[in-house]
């Protein structure tokens, strides 16, 4: 990154240069406590112009302003002066404000500010209190701004932010701004021979390439946000002079965007280079982590050679360092170069990432985990916990934070403080599952919501203390005589120092819910381990079963714990044209990955295999419509526990289903014309097969835009794709079409196409008539043609305002003669006042005619 510094050589570059005044400046502020903050205004300006600013006057952005007294100088050469005013203002509340001083004198000669000296210098930063996130300070600018720069050599500028904060911060041009904080009239970026951009994410800016010289200004809005939220912005206003010069800039070589593990060292070399021969070359750097307080950070800075010149940068991170926003490091690489002394600027970005915590262990007890890890950092708030079935194979890579989505991993919880680095998931207290891997990862996170690596996954399941439901399968179908088999597994892992046995299994039932499930049959033994569930309506109904485990070593048995409920595989079948889509479901407890469907094969009288699936949805086609197909699901699936038989194959009931066309028919797509006097409709269809299964079309008019529709015609032959209404009483409105198949199924509306009286001949008037007799003339009548009139009424008066004639006809006929007496009017001029009732695509429009008519006989 390149751009041109001013301040070594400024004597020798601008000698014929003419200032008035203002150059550049900004508004930066810190926090002093409570509502109280501390501004700092700088301007740059001309040293030896009489508008020279001992004051200047701050708008606090609450109704307020204070004079600010300027508290330092210091003079940069070539007759321009750094000005430092520093004021403080105690704010009411809680709020937005915006931070803004005006001068009335910019100085002259500014290329992209018209007529710059007459137009007045602003600048504004806006601070926001907000009582929600903690006080802010608001970033400071460490490189001046104002430059130098050479025609037809690239010029870029940093402004060189630091936010102690830690924010994140976003640059972007806008306008440069004058009186009353309006942007200045006639303002434009500076000409470029291709582009004048600026870097959202490190400020910075390009000008590629200037071609003219002379002096611009450009303004840059830098904004903070905290957790995603603008917490203030700073506007730069400043000044870029271009010369002409043979000078090239400085090269500089060094990393990319990195990141760095906190507790890590960050060392990598800076290399700059210059073109022209025997130039001596200074590299220097700018970023908050120089400005630390016993920063752990090292550059050799202002280090100079002849030609070329390397520097390491070094620093020693630790825990402190981590937070969500990278760090920028702007590195600085100018020349001695005569006339202009030239700069190149490369921003690198440093992300230090959180290490992950360690040594995380999982123990299960009855159906909850209980998890425990540690620390690695005493700076954290907290701990996101996540959690997914099954392991995820997922390796971390260098400067990957949190977990991303595709893991499959789920946040389950989180602990607040350092030290909570426990946590017991009981699945929000509904108990986790028996026979399923659960696999975990922790993630540590900072003030700032930056995250940590994620730690190493853990897997573990539950101790096998309970039968499992395997089995749920429909072996009849039938309203009433329905069967279910049943079948589930023997524990494994039953605590025999506190249930020492003899056991009892009561097998629970519940239809369509698990909310009122009953015994219906109890079992001495753990060898029984099935059962056929008979005389249900299993065609529709689904059913939900359980096991409830005792210890029965004493008279009366003590409930060890239930099994998860497990569901039958309930299908449903959803008819269209020609197909018809069958959805299944299954609630249970072990993971479902294969579906395959039967259908029943009328030449076999058997049930066959035709699809194979792993969703839980599947169309069969190309069927015949009001014939009967029949179905069943059979799901395949397994538990994580290799122990436990695999697979567990269940079936759903037999479902029956009818094709039926209920597909809408292809939307018709409209459009039309008129002369005025008829409507012509065409309509055409997107696909040549929609003509198979249309058989009619239905025309519909409103005689308003967002009026009903109401039906006017239909065409009964598919092929017919016009229609022509003839002399409608008005052909303003709006028309649709739909199609109709040979089931009454309706497509959707057509687009809608309208006609409005703009689209007609208005209603227009003569300004002379000769009522003589001759046959040519003799009426006041308006000129034709004319359309969409519905009536009018008109009244002519005579110069001295009386009546003379007046018609609700819309043709008027009026033959010159006074309509009170039959006599002929003189010759003169008559005034007229007429309102035309006209049809609109809103209603019926009034539109009033006045004007005068001439009557020559």
């Amino acid at each position: 990154m390149k751009h041109f510094l001013l301040f070594v050589y400024v004597l020798f570059l601008l000698p014929c240069l003419y200032a008035t005044h203002e150059r550049a400046g900004e508004i930066t502020y810190k926090h002093m406590g409570g509502l109280n903050y501390q501004i700092t205004l700088i301007t740059y300006t001309y040293s030896l112009s009489p508008a020279d600013r001992n004051e200047l006057e701050v708008f606090w952005g609450d109704g307020n302003s204070d004079i600010i007294k300027r508290d330092a100088i210091i003079k940069m050469g070539n007759d321009i002066q750094k000005n430092t005013y520093i004021g403080s203002h105690t704010y009411p509340a809680t709020g937005a404000y915006t931070i803004s001083m005006e001068d009335p004198n910019r100085n002259q000669g500014i290329l992209n500010v018209p007529n710059s000296v007459e137009v007045p210098f602003y600048i504004e930063t806006e601070l926001i209190i907000s009582p929600f996130l903690s006080f802010n300070n608001s970033p400071v600018l460490e490189n001046p701004p104002i430059d130098v720069g050479c025609v037809n050599q690239p010029f870029y500028h940093n402004p060189g932010a630091v936010d102690f904060d830690g924010d994140s911060l976003s640059y972007k041009l806008v306008k440069c701004k004058g009186l009353n904080g309006q942007v200045i009239p006639g303002y434009t970026l500076p000409q470029a021979s291709n582009s004048v951009t600026i870097d959202s994410i490190t400020g910075d800016f390009f000008w590629d390439v200037p071609f003219m010289q002379g002096e611009y200004n450009i303004a840059i809005l830098i904004e903070e946000y905290r957790y995603g939220v603008k917490i203030g912005s700073v506007v730069r206003d400043m000044q870029i002079i271009i010369m002409a010069c043979d000078n090239h800039v400085p090269e500089i070589i060094t990393i990319n965007d990195t990141c760095i593990d906190a507790g890590d060292t960050l060392m990598f070399k800076v290399t700059a280079k210059d073109r022209d021969a025997h130039q001596v070359v200074t590299l220097t750097a700018v970023s908050s982590i120089l400005q630390m307080p016993n920063t752990t950070a090292y550059f050799n800075q202002g280090v100079s050679n002849r030609d070329s010149v390397s520097a390491y940068f070094i620093w020693a991170t630790n825990c402190s360092h981590i937070q969500k926003q990278a760090y920028s490091i702007v590195f600085k690489a100018q020349d001695n170069g005569a006339p202009v002394s030239l700069v190149n600027m490369k921003t690198v970005m440093v992300t230090v990432i959180a290490p992950a915590p360690q040594n995380l262990k999982a123990s299960p007890f009855e159906r909850s985990i209980a998890l425990s890890w540690d620390s690695t950092c005493s700076n954290v708030v907290g701990y996101k916990i996540y959690r997914r079935e099954g392991s995820s194979g997922f390796v971390t890579q260098h400067c990957e934070t949190g977990l991303p989505p595709e893991t499959g991993f789920v946040q389950i919880g989180e602990t607040r403080a350092n030290a909570n680095t426990f946590f017991v998931d009981d699945d929000k207290g509904k108990g986790l599952k028996l026979g399923i891997e659960y696999c975990y990862r922790v993630v540590a996170f900072y003030k700032d919501l930056a995250e940590s690596y994620a730690s190493d996954e853990v897997c573990v399941m539950l101790d096998n203390y309970l039968p499992l439901m395997t089995r749920v399968s429909i072996e009849q179908t039938d309203v009433q005589k329905g069967k279910v088999f049943l079948k589930w597994s023997i524990p494994t892992d039953i605590d025999t120092i506190q249930y020492p046995g003899p056991y009892m299994l009561q097998l629970l039932r519940g239809i369509d819910d698990t909310l009122n499930m009953t015994n219906i049959r109890t079992f001495y033994s753990l060898t029984d381990t099935t059962c056929v569930d008979s005389l249900q309506n299993t065609q529709d109904k689904t059913f939900y079963y359980k096991i409830a485990f005792y210890n029965h070593s004493q008279q009366t048995p003590t409930l060890i714990d239930y099994s998860d409920p497990a569901s039958s595989v309930f299908l449903k079948i959803q008819p269209s044209d020609q197909c018809l889509r069958l959805q299944w479901n299954a609630n249970v407890p072990w993971k479902n990955k294969q579906y395959t469907i039967y259908k029943y094969n009328q030449q076999s009288a058997a049930y066959d295999s035709i699809a194979i699936t792993s969703h839980t949805t599947f169309t069969d086609k190309l069927l015949e419509n009001g014939q009967e197909y029949c179905y069943y699901v059979e799901t395949k699936g397994y538990y994580d526990d290799s122990l436990i038989e695999r697979p567990l194959l269940n079936k759903s009931q037999i479902c029956c289903g009818i094709p039926v066309d209920n597909i809408s028919p292809c939307t018709p797509k409209l459009s039309g014309e008129t002369d005025c006097i008829d409507v012509d409709l065409t309509w055409q269809l997107p696909y040549d097969s929609c003509f198979d299964d249309i058989t009619k079309y239905y025309i519909y008019y409103s005689d308003q835009l967002y009026g009903d529709f109401k039906l006017l015609d239909s065409i009964s032959d598919p092929f017919i794709l016009h229609y022509k209404w003839i002399s409608p009483k008005s052909v303003v409105g709006c028309y649709v079409v739909r199609a109709v198949d040979s089931v009454n199924n309706y497509s959707a509306f057509s687009n809608k196409v309208c006609f409005d009286i703009d689209l007609c001949n208005p209603y227009r008037l003569p300004n002379i008539f000769s009522p003589n007799g001759d046959g040519l003339n003799d009426y006041f009548r308006p000129f034709r043609p004319y359309d969409l009139v519905n009536s009018v009424q008109m009244r002519i008066y005579n110069r001295w305002g009386n009546m003379v004639f007046k018609t609700d006809n819309p043709e008027i006929l009026w033959d010159g003669k006074d309509q009170s007496n039959k006599k002929d009017c003189a010759e003169g001029v008559y005034y007229y006042v007429c309102d035309v009732k006209e049809y609109t695509l809103i209603g019926i429009r009034i539109r009033n005619l006045k004007g005068s008519v001439t009557i020559v006989r």
